[in-house]
């Protein structure tokens, strides 16, 4: 994964600019054209997808509440004909001993009455009864040719022991060829009121062609694939023959529920079904996915088309702004390439006022700096002989003046002045130190001495408003630090903390060693420093080198002292070290310096 990454990289770095931007601008319109497109597509098929399925669940249970009518309607009329008392008494064989004439009457009422129920119910192609001693009673709608006792012949026992199982209550057969319904049968059982003893058999044959009416009327013209299926998987009623696709088994497979829908992803059709009850028939309708999504597909298409149209359109545009940036950036590399050459004057064109036009307008000043700058590195080498001629020349004043500072110690005593010895014998142990010694380090405790020196001229003035306290470990004393890296510290805790107020003034000078480092604190009691100054010292303190210097070209420097001990600090020792100040206003002022112990320790000889 990460070599995919990196030869990714590698490839998106070694492309121009052009192809970078034209990259960029193609993925960013791209992208987003692609996601509408899809959730577009997506959410529209869903609503359709939701749509059609309670569209055609409305339609499966309004057929349903029909068929549901149909049987009801059935076992009323089954209801109503076993009610009838002469037909009761016939059936069950309460006049058993009667005349031929009687029989012949009763036989005559009986299937006038079943007459009349076939010519009254359009549902009914025909009916019979069956007592149990064999008599059988029928009347025919005379739209078919073969009458009923013809058609139940071979299945007459199955029907008779379906409806026995029913223990007296409707039940239906569905006599198929295949998967496709022949005859379907409406039977049930008659008993005896007395001791529920059987004593016949009733069949009603239901028009099967009558089923159909039950959704022709419905507004089916989205979803002609309609069809009544039996729980055996027997045709029973359809819109459409050519249905082989219901008997499929991954489509009976999913039929699980009394109603509900799926996507058969396989034959790319939508099915939707609904289950009844009694009689176990199934209720099927299935749409094309083509048809059901026909016009979301349109609106796809014209999206793909338009979206095409736009990223020519933009791709034009793109390409347009992509050479009117990448124009200037040539004229810039060939420019610098000029300047590689030794010319150092280019002129660009500044006819731009975006960030180009003032790039080519630096690029402008920048070639007349380096003009300038050549120019006066060559004659700052011309000048760099005398400023060292006169460097050497400088050696010689030091010499003179401690002579004469020796020269006023010496009267000094003469004239028994102990003050202005005292004084003059400080000030020339600190000239010493700071122009005088050609030593790069001296120990800490040479640093003490200046310090202590430079206390006995501060008292001159200050006299017991300030007292030096020192808390040092023994173990630091030998360790060497650059010359006046603690002197300033001090003459910066008594101009800026201590000469404004007119209390006791108290330096504290602690000095230690704390796991690889050698720390050293000056406290004052004087003003204190306020916070938000204190935060800005503090942040220009822990700048870089470089940082530092660049910033003193817009900004006048304050707390020369501290700033230039700490740049000798980061110069020395590296960046990480640095001086930090802490102060409560009013209270103190603590500056502390952090320095490398082992280094110090190794003899390192830094510099100043």
């Amino acid at each position: 994964m990460n070599k995919i990454k990196d030869k990714l990289t590698k490839f998106f770095k070694s492309l121009s600019i052009k192809r970078k931007i034209l990259l960029i601008f193609y993925i960013q319109v791209t992208i987003p054209l692609v996601l509408i497109v899809y959730m577009n597509y997506k959410i529209s098929s869903d609503i359709i997808y939701k749509k059609s399925v309670a569209y055609t669940q409305n339609i499966l249970h309004t057929i349903e509440l029909r068929l549901n009518d149909y049987v009801n309607n059935l076992i009323m009329v089954s209801q109503d004909f076993l009610y009838d008392k002469k037909i009761y008494d016939v059936i069950s064989n309460n006049n058993a001993y009667e005349s031929p004439l009687i029989e012949y009457e009763n036989e005559t009422e009986i299937n006038n009455a079943l007459k009349k129920i076939v010519l009254s119910r359009q549902e009914i192609q025909s009916i019979c009864l069956i007592s149990s001693d064999g008599e059988f009673y029928s009347a025919d709608n005379n739209s078919r040719k073969l009458s009923i006792k013809e058609a139940i012949s071979d299945v007459k026992e199955d029907i008779h022991d379906k409806a026995r199982n029913k223990m007296g209550k409707a039940t239906w057969f569905v006599e198929a060829e295949g998967n496709i319904a022949e005859n379907v049968y409406f039977a049930r059982t008659i008993y005896n009121k007395d001791n529920f003893r059987e004593i016949g058999l009733m069949v009603i044959m239901f028009k099967k062609d009558y089923l159909i009416t039950a959704f022709n009327d419905l507004s089916t013209v989205d979803i002609p694939k309609i069809a009544v299926i039996s729980s055996q998987n027997e045709l029973i009623a359809s819109r459409d023959q050519n249905i082989d696709y219901l008997f499929e088994y991954e489509i009976q497979n999913n039929i699980i529920d009394s109603r509900g829908a799926f996507i058969d992803n396989r034959e790319e059709a939508l099915v939707s079904y609904v289950s009844m009850q009694e009689p176990s028939w199934r209720i099927i309708t299935y749409i094309s996915l083509n048809q059901l999504y026909r016009e979301i597909n349109l609106l796809r298409n014209w999206i793909i088309l338009l979206s095409i149209i736009s990223v020519s359109l933009l791709s034009v545009f793109g390409l347009l702004i992509s050479f009117d940036l990448i124009s200037p950036i040539n004229r810039l590399v060939k420019g610098m390439k000029k300047i590689q050459k030794g010319q150092w004057i280019v002129n660009m064109d500044e006819d731009r006022g975006d960030e180009l036009g003032f790039l080519s307008k630096t690029f402008n000043e920048m070639t007349k700096e380096i003009d300038h700058l050549v120019n006066r590195i060559y004659r700052e080498q011309l000048t760099r002989k005398d400023a060292e001629i006169k460097a050497l020349q400088s050696q010689i004043n030091p010499h003179f003046l401690f002579n004469t500072l020796e020269s006023i110690n010496w009267m000094a005593q003469l004239n028994s002045v102990p003050e202005i010895s005292e004084t003059v014998t400080a000030l020339s142990s600190l000239m010493e130190v700071s122009i005088g010694r050609d030593d790069r380090l001296i120990t800490i405790e040479e640093e003490f001495i200046y310090i202590d020196n430079y206390i006995i001229i501060l008292k001159k003035r200050f006299e017991d408003r300030i007292t030096l306290e020192k808390n040092l470990q023994r173990e630091v004393m030998e360790i060497k630090i650059p010359r006046l890296l603690i002197q300033p510290l001090i003459e910066n805790a008594v101009y800026h903390g201590l000469e404004k107020t007119r209390n006791k003034g108290i330096i504290k000078l602690n000095a230690g060693i704390f796991g690889e480092e050698v720390v050293i604190e000056v406290i004052d009691n004087g003003l204190g420093i306020e916070k938000d100054e204190l935060e800005i010292i503090n942040d220009k303190l822990s700048m870089d080198n470089e940082t530092y210097f660049r910033s003193l070209e817009n900004n006048k420097r304050k707390s020369i002292g501290i700033e230039n001990v700490n740049r000798r600090i980061k110069l020395l020792y590296g960046e990480e070290y640095t001086l930090k100040l802490e102060s409560v206003p009013g209270e103190y002022t603590k500056v502390i310096v952090r320095i490398p112990y082992l280094k110090t320790n190794a003899g390192r000889d830094f510099g100043v």
